[in-house]
Parts: C-alpha cells; sequence; structure tokens
C-alpha cells in the first residue's frame, strides 16, 4: 500500500509537471530586468520580467494588484505572447523582488503611477516599439494607477512629474476606484474616491486619445460593478466596458466572458484576430491543487507505517474533555501574547508582511503560553512535563541523509508551482528575516502540536477527539476568515481555505515526516513553521511602519 501511494502521488506530479510545462511554454523565454525609477527623494530598483516576440508590432506592459507580483500574471503574459506581442510586467516597490516599500495611501500619491511610467519608457528601450504601440494592461491597484497615469498624462491641472506619451490603449480589470463605500478597497487605497482627486474630475479629458477596456464582475467583492459603470460614463466614448456575471474579484481572467472581452480589446487595439482559451489557464490553476493532491498521496506514502523512535517525554492524557477545553481557553491568554509579540513587530524597523502577520502572533502567543502550561507541568487534563527541546537526531546519518533530500525535492516542487502559476516564492527585500523570524516564533507552536499528537496515539484518541482538537487549533483561520465575512471578502475567505489546505496537505505531513524519520519534534516543527511562513509571505505586501 506505501509504494502505490506513492508511485500515485509519483504520477500525479509527473502529469501536472508535463501540464504546466505545456501551458508555460510561451512564456519560458523569460528575461529578467531592472528599471530604475526615483519619486522625490527616494530610488528604488524594480525587478521587471519581459518576454520578446520576434518582429511584434505591439508590446504590452502588465501591472499587478495589490499584494500581488509579476509571476502571478504569468499566464495573461501568455496570452500576449500566443498572439505575437511582446510584453513586460514588473513588481512596484515593497511588492515581489523589488525595493522599497508600499503602504496604504496610494490614492494619495502618484508615486505607482511613475513607477508604470519609468516601466513604460524601459519597455520602450528594450522592445524599440514606438510608444503608441505598446497596450497597458492592469488588475486592481495596477488598473486605478493606470488609470491616475492617464490624468496626470491629460488633464490640464495635473500636478505631475511625468512627460505625456502616446499609448496604443488601456485593458483594465476591476480597477480600484470605489464611488460607492467598500471597506477592504477603502483600507488598499486609503481614501474614499468620491470625495478625493483626481477620481471627482476624472473624465473624458483624462483619457487624451486612448481607448480605455474596461472589465468588472456583478460579484465582485472589492470593486462593484456599478463603480466600472461610473468610470466609464465619465470617461465617455473613450471607454468599452464588459461585465461578467459571478466572478469574485481574484478570479477573473477564469471567466469564459473574460476571454471574449479580451479578445475583442486587442482586436480592436491591434486591428488583427486574436485568441485566448480562459481553459488554459484554469488548467494552470487547477494543476496547482493536483501538484498538492500528489504531494499528499507522497507524504502519506512516506509517513506510512512509519512510528515515533524515540522514548522522548511526553505527558500524559487522562481526561480528554478537560484537556480540550483547556487548550480552547488558552486561547485568551495565547491573544494576550500575540499581541506583545505584535508589537514587538511594529516596533522593529524592517517594515511587517502585514497579512500574515496576525496569524504569525497568535501562533507564536499560543505555542509560548501552551510551551510554558506543559513545562510547569500545569496543563488541564494531563499529567507530567514535556521533556526539554533538544535537536539531538535519533537516526543513522543515511537516514538522516535521505530524509532531507526527500524534504528538499518536496519543497523544490512547492517553489516550481508556485512560481508558475502564482508567486515568486521569497522576495529578498526584508522578507528573507521575516521567513526566518516568523519560523523561530512558530516553532514553538508546531512544536508543542507535534508533541500533543504523539500523547494522542499514545493515547490512542477516537476520531472525535481529534476532530475537535483540530478545530480548536485553527481558531486563528476562523478569526480571520470571520474577518473577511465582515469586510465582505470573499476572495479573502477563498485564500484562508486555501492556507488551511496547504497546512494539512504539506506543511504539516512534512513535518511528521521529517520528526518521525530523524526523531527529532523541534526540526518537524522548524521545517512545518518555515515551509507554512514561507508559503503565506508569498502574498502579502511589506509595509514599512
Amino acid at each position: 500500500m506505501k509504494k502505490k501511494l506513492i508511485v500515485s502521488g509519483a504520477i500525479i506530479l509527473s502529469l501536472v509537471f508535463v501540464s504546466l510545462f505545456y501551458l508555460n511554454l510561451p512564456t519560458f523565454n523569460e528575461k529578467t530586468l531592472t528599471i530604475k525609477s526615483k519619486y522625490k527623494d527616494q530610488n528604488v530598483v524594480l525587478k521587471a520580467s519581459y518576454w520578446n516576440v520576434r518582429e511584434a508590432e505591439y508590446t504590452a506592459l502588465i501591472c499587478p494588484g495589490y499584494s500581488c507580483d509579476r509571476q502571478k500574471w504569468r499566464q495573461i503574459a501568455g496570452l500576449f505572447v500566443t498572439n505575437g506581442i511582446s510584453v513586460m510586467s514588473f513588481d512596484y516597490s515593497g511588492q515581489g523582488a523589488s525595493s522599497g516599500t508600499i503602504g496604504f495611501d496610494n490614492a494619495r500619491t502618484d508615486c505607482i503611477p511613475v513607477q508604470i511610467d519609468d516601466a513604460i519608457v524601459k519597455l520602450h528601450q528594450i522592445s524599440g516599439i514606438d510608444y503608441d504601440h505598446i497596450i497597458l494592461a492592469g488588475h486592481s491597484m495596477g488598473g486605478r494607477s493606470i488609470l491616475r497615469l492617464l490624468y496626470d498624462y491629460n488633464y490640464p491641472g495635473a500636478e505631475t512629474t511625468v512627460v505625456k506619451r502616446p499609448l496604443a490603449g488601456a485593458v483594465l480589470f476591476s480597477p480600484e476606484v470605489n464611488y460607492h463605500y467598500n471597506a477592504q478597497a477603502s483600507l488598499f487605497a486609503g481614501t474614499s474616491d468620491a470625495e478625493e482627486l483626481p477620481w471627482n474630475i476624472f473624465d473624458e479629458t483624462c483619457a487624451g486619445e486612448v481607448q480605455v477596456y474596461l472589465y468588472g464582475s456583478t460579484a465582485d467583492d472589492i470593486v462593484s460593478h456599478k463603480d466600472i459603470k461610473s468610470i466609464a460614463e465619465r470617461l465617455g466614448s473613450h471607454a468599452t466596458v464588459g461585465i461578467a456575471k459571478g466572478i469574485l474579484h481574484s478570479y477573473q481572467m477564469y471567466s469564459p466572458e473574460f476571454a471574449v472581452f479580451m479578445n475583442s480589446a486587442l482586436e480592436s487595439i491591434t486591428g488583427k484576430k486574436a485568441e485566448y482559451f480562459p481553459y488554459k489557464i484554469l488548467l494552470v490553476y487547477f494543476g496547482w491543487f493536483g501538484g498538492l493532491a500528489g504531494l499528499l498521496l507522497v507524504l502519506i506514502g512516506l509517513n506510512k507505517e512509519l512510528v515515533w523512535k524515540t522514548d522522548e517525554q511526553v505527558p500524559e492524557l487522562n481526561n480528554p474533555r478537560a484537556f480540550l477545553l483547556w487548550k480552547l481557553l488558552l486561547w485568551l491568554p495565547g491573544a494576550v501574547m500575540a499581541f506583545l509579540v505584535c508589537c514587538i513587530c511594529v516596533l522593529m524597523p524592517f517594515g511587517s508582511p502585514i497579512m500574515n502577520t496576525p496569524y504569525m502572533c497568535f501562533i507564536a502567543g499560543y505555542g509560548i503560553v501552551m510551551l510554558f502550561a506543559y513545562r510547569k507541568g500545569k496543563f488541564k487534563g494531563t499529567e507530567g512535563k514535556l521533556a526539554p527541546v533538544s535537536f539531538k537526531l535519533n537516526s543513522d546519518k543515511e537516514t538522516v541523509l535521505k530524509t532531507f533530500l526527500t524534504a528538499f525535492l518536496l519543497c523544490w516542487i512547492v517553489w516550481y508551482v508556485l512560481r508558475s502559476t502564482m508567486y515568486r516564492l521569497i522576495p529578498l527585500n526584508f522578507r528573507l528575516f521575516w521567513v526566518i523570524f516568523a519560523t523561530i516564533l512558530m516553532s514553538a507552536g508546531y512544536y508543542v502540536s507535534g508533541c500533543e499528537s504523539d500523547m494522542l496515539t499514545k493515547y490512542r484518541a477516537s476520531v472525535k477527539i481529534r476532530l475537535l482538537y483540530s478545530l480548536i487549533q485553527y481558531v486563528p483561520l476562523f478569526l480571520l476568515v470571520t474577518f473577511y465575512m465582515v469586510l465582505k471578502s470573499y476572495s479573502g475567505m477563498i485564500g484562508q481555505v486555501q492556507n488551511m489546505l496547504l497546512m494539512y496537505i504539506f506543511c504539516i505531513p512534512l513535518g511528521d515526516y521529517i520528526k518521525k524519520m530523524t526523531g527529532n519534534r523541534i526540526l518537524g516543527a522548524v521545517i512545518t513553521a518555515f515551509l507554512f511562513q514561507t508559503i503565506m509571505i508569498t502574498s502579502a505586501a511589506l509595509i514599512a511602519l
């Protein structure tokens, strides 16, 4: 059975790799560029990816949304390349692999529009294509910033440092302009667009001679389709609108209506027939989950029949009901400790990856409180103390080497899949520091969880007890889901579900494998914490506080 699981998982992984290779073939010829940009007194170096098409008549610049990097829109880059259009995408300052910072005041400055303008100049230089054959494509904040750039280019009263450049056209997917209040959009933009310039005077004059193609959805949880229509009304004859049904903000590119709209926009701009198949991108998206399914089978196979190799001390479980109740109640002092950890993070001079800081602090605070209770032998429903933390490996050198090679291979597979479909894994902009720092903080929580797992196994706990135990473990994720529900951010809720899947499918099983093969709990906890924090931080914006 063990070999069947491993072989089945390996076959699925092979199919996923072959599929991803074929589907991403148009963007394999990637050239990494740097763009020097200056805003007021701040000099930054922006990282960009460029995909060249020989003898292309048009080129495109893709501008990502808030907290996303250039790799997330790789499939859209493939769309342009497939249609004979060279394309470049770049990371704003403080996102992806670019230096600098980004904050929650994007509407109040023209910092990002200036960076987009610098990217346009770089694209013109590298491609040799005139400005009037450059297409701008932007999602969410990227679309918002493109509109602001058009305003800076064309509005007579605009106070800006950019020089007007003629463009071929602009295709914007749910540009984050909110005339109707939206809590999450206002948080990211730092303002209400109904009251702030330039949006309350944005009109047909601001578009200049550029045709703007606006795409939204009736189910968009960040930018209302009513706002899309409001923008179109202000742009007048310069706007072409497409509204899909039932597609959330972050998933519009998977809609068949999006394909029709993109084809129409490109045909109108270039005068040539365009072909785009949304199901190709769908295959890439679901390939990510297929890869995780293959990994899960491999890890189940590797963990099957493995037993804990040492007699390292764990408490005895003598009252499951009291144990579960006490574990749930400990979230209260854990939350206090989490607040203290969060204060430390805020005071540090490195900025903070705010999107996942709450979860990191919850796990760290909870883990510290539980570790203290166990070390004092005062954890209700249990008897005894945890053994002192040790890094001693209780396996022979050959086993340890094979273990780490397997872990490295599986981590590399995850990196490849994430890079191909979603995000570049660890951008080096203080984020590597945060990965290491967060790993240290969170390891205590996962170490205690590993000890408790062994304790439940020793007690031969029922499925019901294990299920309740797992639910209590995920209190922070449930709180985050509730938070996103209050904001009406269904995309955020889906993201949290994905995080839970990643934890169950990959991070915990690999940590268990490391723990059992090396006979060291803390090492397994470190691997689990590092992997989960690494995966989470890919979608987090680095905020300089």
